[in-house]
């Protein structure tokens, strides 16, 4: 099979498991007590964290509401865990072999299911690398929306950007940046993928920003102000993987990250430290 030519229909569910298989000034960010502190962006594979819970609703009666008081059910958890068996297979191949060299029909071998089922999880191939990017678009734009008032949206924007590569430094999250930087840069299929991915990611933040600004159709500000940010990221992520690759992790490597990034994100202050700040 061709990589990035897959786009099948997602099916009901995964019933055909086999079982027994396996402002000019930045203010200094303090180092994130633990990589979880902030979400991982596209390329890193630390875990993501669970979004902030939501305001309790009034519990449901009956046997429903027994239901969602016990969690997910079987059905939910035996996907997740599927899932989860997949992407490790992934992982541990493309590692081994190359994501170009390696076939959809292998990895679901690996993993122990069928063909069909690694599609409903992952529609295209390339889903298995950047499988974290949508809680973390999801989480960056959500640091712009609840910006205090006064704080622009590169002070914002930034100051995540800084402090979820910074938390790179890991030793844990290290090794995977290590690994996701040879999978990556071997395969020009996710290399023009990554490149997507970080233009849809702008494309989101610019019309965010537009919208908050009520900017007239054509009005380049938002799309500057968002390319700036996401620049920053692609520098930091891609210093992180020649350090990782260069052997260098943990405190030395954070300590890097966030230097780097902070200056980086005082260079955009300077020119956009006015620009689209919360009234």
């Amino acid at each position: 099979m061709t990589p990035g030519a897959h786009a099948v229909g997602r099916t009901n569910e995964d019933d055909d498991v086999r079982p027994g298989a396996p402002e000019a000034v930045v203010q200094e960010l303090p180092a994130p007590a633990s990589p979880d502190e902030a979400p991982p962006l596209p390329g890193a594979t630390t875990p993501v964290p669970p979004p902030a819970p939501a305001e309790p609703e009034p519990p449901a009666r009956g046997r429903r509401g027994r239901r969602a008081l016990r969690g997910p059910g079987l059905r939910e958890r035996r996907r997740q865990q599927t899932r989860g068996t997949i992407i490790e297979a992934a992982a541990e191949l493309f590692a081994e072999r190359g994501f170009d060299a390696v076939s959809v029909v292998e990895i679901a071998q690996r993993a122990g299911v069928v063909e069909k089922t690694v599609f409903n999880h992952f529609p295209v191939k390339e889903g298995l690398v950047f499988e974290a990017d949508p809680p973390m678009r999801a989480a960056l734009l959500e640091a712009v929306r609840s910006r205090p008032a006064g704080e622009s949206v590169s002070a914002a924007a930034g100051t995540f950007v800084v402090r979820a590569m910074s938390g790179l430094g890991a030793p844990e999250a290290a090794a995977g940046v290590a690994e996701m930087a040879r999978v990556i840069r071997g395969s020009r299929t996710l290399q023009v993928r990554e490149r997507e991915i970080l233009g849809e990611l702008t494309s989101a933040l610019a019309e965010l920003i537009a919208e908050e600004t009520r900017a007239e159709p054509g009005e380049l500000a938002p799309w500057l102000a968002a390319h700036a940010v996401l620049s920053l990221y692609a520098a930091l992520l891609e210093l992180a993987r020649d350090r990782v690759l260069a052997g260098v992790s943990g405190p030395e490597l954070s300590a890097e990250l966030r230097a780097r990034g902070q200056r980086g994100l005082a260079l955009l202050q300077f020119g956009l430290a006015g620009y689209a700040k919360r009234r």
